[in-house]
């Protein structure tokens, strides 16, 4: 493996979602070269996922509701969520709302429900139909010439110098090896949740970001708390599900056909007041009766080893609703073939969103020098639970702070000039482990994400934690990237394998450091929350070389 290419840009964006896309316009318009290297398509990720009606944001009534909405995000976030980083999202997302166009999204106002997590219904907004959003933005960014797209591009490492960044490694999309000679890199890779087998995500969320972080020295933080949704096993594979749905639902049911959720319950609920917690918010929670719901599916799903989900049945008085957004996920599952009065739909927890990431200050820095992190990637900002639309407000809000920062950063920092040939080199130096196994990456990869599915899902304890954690380490200690590379095992992929075993052995050692149930995550050995570790944030960082994670 050799540099193929060298480019040098003032600021590199790693990610084409919603906070790629918002720091990397940002940044051109204030005058600096901007890369963008995508590991898929533009517009791909979390925030443009296919399978689902649309996506929106949250945003305060009017100045009054700013402290309301506050006290709701630090409440849901239960002592996790960062107070400054929430209020500086409350404050500016309106104005990055009305700056979608620039970009080439338009935002509509839409009603009919309270956000999830949320107490109170506030002003909402969404937007869809991503082929016209991509197609607006490749015409956007093709009037600004100093923006150059590198779509189906890897990150493979970055390159540092005395706790600062001065260039990148990738991957091209014929394979070629690119080295980028830059002072500034802002990641925007999105979270996780790709590494779970079933998950709600496009194939391009896989946590190369965070291990790629790591490396250079930066800090992961509260990695244990991710959002499962239920999402369709069938008719339609990785639809996403409507949670507003479940308060017209008469039964769930296994995939025997027998009575399930009632057979779980506790004595002390009831399955309608069961079903009515779960159909106020998408994510799974502990923090009320709903917990059953996504508890007994996947309770199902680990004894009896079964990824088919419960069939869920309506009664059919839900096609007679005219709740406005209750219509337009009626009319999203219509155009997909699917009748909510007339059939059963089968649901298991997916994979869909990380609340925690890479640690970050206000203005999106990592504490690398150069390195910058925005998005679902950044953490810290969001706590145990998350309101819906957060995810995509601190995408434009820090997205567009990431960038301010980066220019002004430019300014006064050049990249150190680092030989192509040394910065591949140290790639294989790091991937190199001298293990002589023939363990390929997509052995590593199918039984990983099979793994985490099932014992780092909504229950976790301490044995599946420990076991499937050690199991992580020993495929470490086996899986030779290099060796895979040499044997002709394609790069991205060798080094996805590589970065997955990285990134899932930190999120597995925060779930397991976390002894307590709070909010998303649940231990069934510690079911309940306990208050000593109340406002305690969880940090996972290498040491030598060595994973550790603190508070």
């Amino acid at each position: 493996m050799r540099a193929d290419q060298t480019i040098a840009c003032d600021v590199l964006v790693v990610g084409a979602g919603l906070a790629g896309l918002r720091a990397a316009y940002d940044a051109a318009r204030a005058g600096c070269k901007v890369l963008i290297a995508a590991k898929a398509k533009l517009c791909s990720g979390a925030s443009f996922y296919p399978l689902t009606a649309g996506l929106g944001s949250q945003l305060p009534k009017d100045q009054a509701d700013v402290s309301l909405f506050m006290e709701e995000l630090l409440d849901s976030g239960a002592g996790i969520a960062d107070e400054n980083l929430c209020r500086i999202m409350v404050e500016e997302i309106e104005g990055e709302i009305k700056r979608l166009p620039d970009i080439g999204i338009t935002p509509e106002e839409f009603g009919g429900r309270v956000a999830c997590f949320a107490k109170r219904e506030r002003k909402l907004v969404r937007w869809s139909d991503w082929n016209k959003i991509r197609n607006n933005v490749r015409n956007n960014f093709s009037e600004i010439p100093n923006i150059k797209v590198m779509e189906f591009c890897d990150l493979l490492k970055l390159t540092v110098r005395d706790n600062a960044v001065c260039g990148a490694v990738l991957c091209d999309n014929t394979e070629n090896i690119v080295y980028v000679n830059t002072p500034a890199v802002i990641l925007a890779t999105g979270g996780y949740c790709g590494l779970y087998k079933h998950s709600l995500n496009t194939d391009d969320v896989c946590g190369i970001g965070h291990s790629v972080a790591l490396e250079a020295g930066a800090k992961l933080i509260n990695l244990e708390f991710m959002q499962f949704i239920p999402g369709l096993m069938s008719p339609i594979y990785k639809l996403l599900f409507g949670e507003m749905s479940l308060q017209y639902c008469v039964e769930v049911t296994d995939e025997n056909g027998n009575p399930a959720l009632r057979n779980y319950l506790p004595k002390n609920v009831s399955f309608e007041d069961c079903l009515n917690d779960r159909s106020m918010h998408g994510p799974f929670t502990c923090a009320d009766k709903s917990m059953y719901f996504d508890l007994s599916m996947m309770d199902y799903a680990i004894k009896q080893k079964s990824e088919k989900g419960f069939t869920l049945r309506f009664s059919p008085e839900i096609a007679k609703k005219d709740n406005e957004f209750l219509r337009k996920t009626l009319d999203f599952y219509l155009k997909n073939g699917i009748d909510l009065s007339k059939q059963g739909i089968s649901v298991a927890p997916f994979a869909h969103c990380a609340n925690g990431g890479i640690w970050i200050n206000e203005h999106g820095e990592t504490g690398v020098e150069g390195l910058f992190a925005a998005g679902e990637t950044a953490g810290g900002i969001h706590g145990a639970d998350r309101h819906g639309g957060a995810a995509t407000s601190v995408c434009l809000v820090f997205g567009r702070r990431a960038a301010d920062r980066a220019v002004k950063y430019i300014k006064t920092h050049k990249p150190a000039d680092i030989p192509s040939e040394r910065a591949v080199k140290e790639i294989y130096e790091w991937i190199d482990n001298g293990a002589t196994s023939g363990i390929s990456p997509q052995e590593i990869l199918y039984n990983l994400k099979e793994r985490l599915w099932f014992y780092a899902n909504v229950i976790r304890n301490e044995n599946n934690l420990t076991e499937t954690l050690s199991w992580v380490k020993e495929m470490q200690k086996h899986y030779n990237a290099a060796k895979a590379i040499r044997s002709g095992y394609d790069i991205k992929l060798s080094m996805k394998a590589f970065h997955a075993l990285r990134t899932s052995q930190a999120v597995l050692s925060a779930m397991l450091f976390r002894k307590e149930s709070r909010g998303s995550h649940y231990r069934e050995d510690y079911p309940e929350s306990d208050d000593s570790l109340y406002g305690k944030r969880i940090i996972a960082e290498e040491k030598n070389d060595i994973l550790v994670c603190y508070t």
